[in-house]
C-alpha cells in the first residue's frame, strides 16, 4: 500500500498523541476515502445534468 505523509498543526498532533489507542492511520484512510467517494458522487451528479 502506498504511503502518504500529512502535515499537522502542533497542537493538533498533541491531541491525537493523548490517543494512542486510536489507529489514525485509519481514521485518516477512512475520511480520505469519503471524501473522495462525495467529489466523485458530485462529478456523476454534475455530468448528469450536463454541467460538466
Amino acid at each position: 500500500m502506498p504511503t502518504v505523509t500529512i502535515s499537522l498543526p502542533k497542537e493538533l498532533k498533541e491531541r491525537l498523541d493523548k490517543h494512542k489507542d486510536i489507529n489514525w492511520s485509519e481514521v485518516f484512510r477512512r475520511a480520505f476515502e469519503k471524501k473522495v467517494k462525495e467529489l466523485e458522487e458530485f462529478e456523476l451528479f454534475k455530468r448528469q445534468r450536463g454541467e460538466a
